[in-house]
């Protein structure tokens, strides 16, 4: 969704909340359909953080004069507040490792090879976010700062730990689930996450008795939030589970749609746990094939979620192709960046030319499109509560806690997480692009502030 329409909502009483309302009515309604829309301000550096260096917003890209032209928000404006649940960052003893967050203590020099008589490819602002790609070489580290890969002076370089607690396991929820402030059912109801949703889980505990167990799974942290573990399917792993490599040729998966309805299920077989059921037509993405139980003469069926999601799997019966996905003939960038595949909606996180992960999306509608082009993302939060449209219109909406959100586009469109509904591969955002809770999770701590995103 969009963050000009978004409230990163906190109202200290109910009256205030109200008074804030009536000042809305008596207002222009504020929708993707008006002339103008702010740019998520960026929240302030936690303390003990070397100060970060200004963020220049890129203009919006041209668009149609029916298109809103992005301008910056009046801040004064008490429907815009700073985000209470940003990433962490804590700074770590010892060098930077390959993979990890690192932040630039003062300005440094991207180096084209490991060598300072080597060519300046552009200056670091220092406290920037940087991701190390390998391993030191004469002191020098490999890494990539919006999406260009190069070498910097590791004296430079300060270790981030992890932004987000981490994950014990993925799991998909079995029913329509309420989702609470402690692991209590008889505590405060936050919200209803949907059917079918791939969740994380951060931690296992005992709390009230639900359906005959005591245990209850932390699915948000910061803010915190709870669901029984009756409510899910899957057994933890340790961590959020890396992606399975891709194809080195031919397709890296390919979009299907449902001739009726079909059960989704754990493994590749009838006896398997069904964890969710689609509706005909629904589009899928296919991973590959596997032999499993016989079923309607064919022991071929098809994967239709891989790791960082819980593996799931459909039989190929149901399933009628639609398109390849094919990798990118020429890179767009030498490091990090994200293809996202509007035609398609697919989400693919490539390295350079090499293809990461692979993922369903769910974009904006016609009459709130995703916009096309190259934007760098430059805000990047754990959760944040959105709210947009007029309290009486149709499209109004008021979420809890959005999960895993990097805003790329001026006008405040994101990759981010969507608990809402489980209907991947349709167009149903306000202009961002939902993804599942594991997919956005994992981009999130993947890729850093500045990641190039290519819409098209």
């Amino acid at each position: 969704m969009r963050r000009r329409a978004v409230l990163a909502g906190m109202a200290a009483t109910a009256a205030t909340m109200m008074v804030q309302q009536l000042q809305a009515l008596a207002q222009p309604l504020t929708t993707d359909d008006d002339t103008t829309g702010p740019t998520p301000p960026q929240p302030p550096p936690p303390a003990n953080d070397p100060p970060a260096a200004p963020v220049t917003f890129a203009p919006a890209a041209p668009v149609a004069p029916a298109k809103p032209v992005a301008t910056k928000p009046d801040l004064s404006d008490p429907k815009y507040s700073p985000n209470a649940y940003p990433p962490l960052k804590q700074t770590l003893d010892g060098p930077p490792k390959s993979g990890e967050f690192a932040l630039t203590a003062d300005d440094v020099n991207l180096r084209a090879n490991p060598s300072y008589n080597s060519e300046v490819m552009t200056v670091i602002p220092g406290g920037s976010q940087v991701t190390v790609e390998g391993k030191v070489k004469d002191g020098f580290f490999p890494i990539t700062f919006k999406s260009n890969l190069g070498w910097v002076d590791g004296k430079f370089l300060t270790r981030l730990g992890p932004e987000l607690p981490p994950a014990i396991g993925v799991g998909t929820l079995l029913e329509s689930t309420p989702i609470y402030e402690t692991p209590d059912a008889s505590g405060k109801q936050i919200t209803n996450w949907t059917a079918g949703m791939q969740v994380t889980y951060f931690w296992e505990l005992d709390g009230a008795p639900y359906k005959g167990s005591k245990r209850w799974y932390k699915v948000l942290s910061s803010p915190d939030r709870y669901v029984p573990v009756a409510s899910i399917a899957g057994t933890p792993t340790q961590g959020l589970q890396e992606p399975a490599a891709l194809p080195k040729s031919g397709p890296l998966a390919w979009v299907g749609a449902l001739q009726s309805g079909a059960n989704v299920r754990l493994g590749p077989g009838m006896n398997q746990q069904a964890v969710k059921t689609w509706p005909a037509g629904r589009r899928v993405l296919v991973f590959g094939e596997v032999k499993g139980e016989l079923y309607d003469g064919s022991t071929k069926w098809y994967q239709v979620a891989s790791p960082p999601e819980q593996s799931l799997f459909l039989h190929s019966s149901f399933v009628t192709k639609q398109a390849d996905i094919l990798p990118v003939e020429k890179p767009a960038y030498a490091g990090r960046w994200v293809d996202v595949d509007l035609a398609n909606q697919v989400l693919t996180a490539y390295f350079g030319a090499r293809p990461l992960m692979v993922a369903q999306t769910a974009s904006g509608t016609p009459k709130n499109p995703t916009d096309k082009g190259n934007y760098p993302t430059f805000w990047r939060l754990a959760s944040q509560r959105m709210q947009g449209d007029n309290l009486f219109a149709s499209d109004y909406y008021n979420l809890d806690a959005v999960p895993y959100i990097s805003y790329f586009h001026p006008s405040g469109e994101a990759i981010h997480g969507a608990y809402w509904h489980d209907n991947f591969g349709a167009q149903l955002s306000h202009g961002c692009v939902n993804a599942s809770l594991p997919t956005a999770q994992w981009v999130l701590t993947w890729a850093p502030l500045g990641t190039q995103v290519v819409v098209h």
